[in-house]
């Protein structure tokens, strides 16, 4: 029994629920007994509302709940800036145990006096621990990551109180989000909570069931509600109820509260998170290498149909490179510009080295290989004129130089280019990007090999210091056992060889060494804290 109420001792049950109460829709008598058959089932410890009418309807909540005790610690009284205004939602806090410093504090939106909100504390003793609940209720979705800050300095003035100086809070915070509007700033919330060193109770809850709030007509369920603690108290055991008699549905959990176990569950959840983290960054390069992958399979294949669309261009080019050109009539023949590059001259000093000399271009002509018409006959022509050839004759050279260099057609980038030229290009190409892919799976394969190495080792180490506590407690039960079975074989002994009359008394001494035995077995277990929550790999 003493075991078992320690252990209960340092596990706080805590339920937070959006009662959501319209006075003009709905009567407090009929909301109270719905909500109370609920709360019944979960018997929590704590319960932190939002959404309430007034102080009486909380009190007639702790009476529905009974047998089980509860009182009411706080009760909001927010009232409203003007009359012409609906009734305001108010907070509250029911608990078992007693608080000693109880305050609310009323928040409005700026600009919009209708979206009014607020918070409520309580300070509790919980025996092994001083623990601060706040109910909060969040005017605006909008302007929920300010609601967020201000409770974050709301938990930071309050742990530095000279006396009775809270160690762990517990923050349970609801709105009603604007579809498409609000979900970024409920997550920032969030986020503000997590830095402050609280844990959302409901993350290790599956995205797909952690809707708090009814689906309505032709929409789908989202996320109003939060329960943080921390930072010396760590939430487990989390479910989400679905109950008619709110829109909101009650999210509870157990908060543990033994320094061991809240370690332990604590390097548990950052180990998760940082292989959480590994296989983020992991998906993120496979995501960098398929598209990688896919951009240079891309730029090959463009390459590919460069390279043929040149191919085919290039068999429909006309046989003769040079343009045709139509000579007029008064001109004996139409001539073509040729550009022959000349070699550079030879050095006279063989000892000198000098820079090699770019060809300079030398422009001549070349007639045309089309058989011009003949010129017309004309009547005042007293001589011949002189036959083409000649002029052709003095102006191209006998010898055509090893550097010529003829001038291809204008609109055709592909005439010279050599397809093994092409080919090679392609090849490097290819050549380049499988080395370079090569590198990269590679790399991948050594960062991936040590980070499995690292969680490998991390299994490990957390195994061998499980096998080892598991090894000294079952020496400490058997160390006990010989000792508890010795006295018994004693007192067997002195049962043998006694009288009749004290028989009896050495038969209820052996049952009470046996109940001993029995109780220190447990006590055992009970210290290791030998539960199915308390070892996780």
């Amino acid at each position: 029994m003493l075991a078992a109420a320690a252990s209960r001792a340092d596990t706080l049950r805590v339920t937070t629920w959006n009662l959501g109460f319209e006075p003009n829709k709905e009567s407090p008598a009929a909301l109270v007994e719905a909500a109370a058959g609920t709360l019944k089932d979960l018997a929590p410890d704590v319960i932190l509302l939002q959404g309430v009418h007034d102080w009486h309807m909380c009190q007639d909540l702790a009476e529905a709940l009974q047998p089980l005790d509860y009182s009411v610690l706080i009760c909001s009284d927010f009232q409203r800036s003007t009359p012409l205004l609906p009734a305001r939602p108010q907070l509250a806090i029911l608990s078992r145990p007693k608080a000693y410093f109880v305050w609310s504090e009323s928040w409005a939106a700026p600009g919009q006096p209708q979206l009014s909100g607020g918070a409520a504390f309580a300070a509790v003793d919980a025996g092994t621990q001083r623990l601060g609940f706040f109910t909060a209720l969040m005017p605006d979705p909008s302007s929920a990551e300010e609601a967020a800050r201000r409770l974050v300095r709301e938990i930071n003035s309050i742990g530095q109180w000279e006396t009775n100086q809270v160690q762990s809070f517990v923050i349970a915070a609801s709105a009603d989000p604007v579809p498409g509007k609000s979900s970024s700033a409920l997550r920032n919330a969030s986020s503000a909570f997590e830095q402050a060193g609280l844990v959302d109770a409901t993350e290790s809850v599956p995205s797909l069931a952690k809707t708090t709030l009814r689906p309505a007509a032709g929409m789908s369920g989202s996320v109003a509600d939060y329960l943080f603690a921390g930072p010396l108290a760590f939430p487990s055991n989390p479910r989400i109820t679905a109950c008619p008699a709110s829109a909101h549905y009650p999210i509870t959990c157990d908060i543990e509260l033994d320094p061991d176990k809240v370690a332990t569950a604590m390097a548990i959840r950052a180990e998760n998170r940082r292989l959480q983290e590994a296989q983020a960054a992991m998906l993120l390069k496979r995501t960098e290498y398929g598209i990688g992958i896919s951009v240079s399979l891309g730029l090959l294949v463009l390459l590919r149909r460069r390279s043929l669309a040149r191919k085919q261009s290039g068999k429909a080019l006309p046989s003769n490179p040079l343009p045709a050109r139509i000579a007029d009539g008064n001109s004996p023949s139409p001539l073509r510009p040729v550009i022959f590059a000349q070699a550079p001259p030879k050095q006279s000093q063989p000892q000198r080295v000098a820079l090699p000399q770019p060809p300079r271009p030398v422009l001549r002509l070349q007639p045309s290989t089309r058989t011009a018409p003949p010129p017309p006959a004309q009547e005042n022509t007293t001589e011949p004129q002189p036959p083409i050839q000649r002029v052709e004759e003095g102006l191209a050279p006998k010898r055509r130089d090893p550097l010529e260099v003829h001038e291809a057609p204008i609109g055709d980038p592909a005439r010279g280019a050599k397809p093994g030229a092409e080919a090679s290009v392609r090849h490097g190409v290819i050549r380049e990007l499988s080395a370079w892919l090569k590198h990269k799976l590679v790399r991948k394969l050594v960062t991936d090999r040590a980070q499995l190495m690292e969680a490998q080792h991390i299994a490990t180490r957390m195994a061998t210091n499980l096998d080892g506590r598991l090894s000294r407690i079952e020496a400490q039960i058997q160390k006990q056992n010989q000792a508890y079975v010795h006295r018994i074989a004693e007192l067997n002994k002195e049962l043998a060889a006694a009288r009749e009359e004290n028989r009896e008394l050495i038969r209820d001494r052996i049952a009470q060494v046996k109940a001993e035995m029995e109780a220190a077995q447990a006590r055992v277990l009970a210290e290791a804290n030998l539960d199915s929550t308390s070892f996780r790999l």
